[in-house]
């Protein structure tokens, strides 16, 4: 058995790894969450909180919960080599491994990356793949190096991004698919085989940072099947549409027709909107106030 470390949130993306991991009797010697706070030493969570998260599936199949506020004070480095991982497991972490952290585990540290790297790499994939309406998508397990995103690639596997797929759905879908990438892999090392390492082509490597205030206005020049994709896909974001002297804040959208024409920008009934794109127009909710978009 293989002594790992699992490092997640309590977001969607981290769940899957470790229902799998538990469901087949893998148990980590302990499960890594980031602190409400910072800088703070580590520290126990005792209570599970409400709802399915990590937290609480990893307390009621008593694993340790440890939250940490950054992997660089010496307290939580400390703490992380007492649990002495032979493999570290990332699925959705916000804090910077050090050098130390990441040359710990014998067999290195794996994260799953929701996007088929080296294109995407990263904090917000899942969002600019939405923004780019980018049709070949998936997830990856690599290992992690000093470089963000940029370790060697270990499995990827092929997600489905049909129009009108949600973000949320999308993030579950890697994160199942990925989930199974990452429980082959521990099996595999279990079994005293070597995981497959294959480099990334930095020629082909794209990043992205974190989405700014323009990426948030969905240009009208855009198709709208674009349009639509992206405000289905990044749904969650505050987005919003300028046309003249108003500016709509989007809530959901409904659909879209790619050849249609409205005989004005855009059309508001209520909090129905119909605004048009070039070409196609699409349907959509919006708020009913600007500060729903802040």
């Amino acid at each position: 058995m293989v002594n790992l470390l699992y490092f997640g949130m309590t977001g969607q993306f981290s769940l899957p790894l470790l229902q799998l991991l538990l469901n087949n009797d893998v148990l980590p010697a302990a499960v890594i969450v980031p602190a409400a706070e910072r800088p703070a030493p580590p520290q126990r969570l005792s209570e599970s909180p409400t709802g399915q998260n990590i937290i609480a599936l990893a307390l009621a199949a008593g694993v340790p919960v440890w939250a940490v506020g950054s992997l660089r004070q010496p307290a939580a480095l400390a703490l992380l080599r007492r649990l002495q991982p032979e493999l570290i497991a990332v699925a959705c972490f916000p804090h910077i491994f050090p050098t130390e952290l990441l040359s710990l585990p014998k067999f290195g540290c794996l994260n799953l990356h929701p996007s088929l790297l080296p294109a995407y790499r990263g904090p917000e994939p899942l969002f600019w793949q939405a923004y780019f309406d980018e049709r070949d998508t998936g997830v990856t397990l690599h290992l992690m190096s000093q470089q963000a995103d940029a370790g060697d690639i270990v499995a990827q596997a092929r997600v489905e991004r049909p129009d009108g797929l949600s973000g949320a759905e999308l993030e579950r879908r890697c994160a199942v698919a990925g989930a199974e990438l990452l429980f082959n892999a521990v099996r595999q090392l279990e079994r005293g085989q070597p995981l497959p390492r294959t480099p990334q082509i930095e020629s082909a490597a794209s990043y992205f940072p974190f989405p700014g205030d323009d990426e948030l206005i969905i240009p009208r020049s855009w198709p709208a099947r674009r349009a639509f994709n992206f405000l289905r896909g990044a749904a969650g974001w505050p987005l919003h549409i300028d046309a003249g002297d108003r500016r709509f804040c989007i809530r959901v959208a409904k659909s879209y027709a790619a050849d249609h024409s409205l005989d004005r920008p855009y059309i508001l009934l209520g909090d129905e909107l119909w605004m048009q794109f070039n070409p196609g127009v699409v349907q959509a909710k919006i708020w009913p106030d600007l500060g729903s978009c802040q």
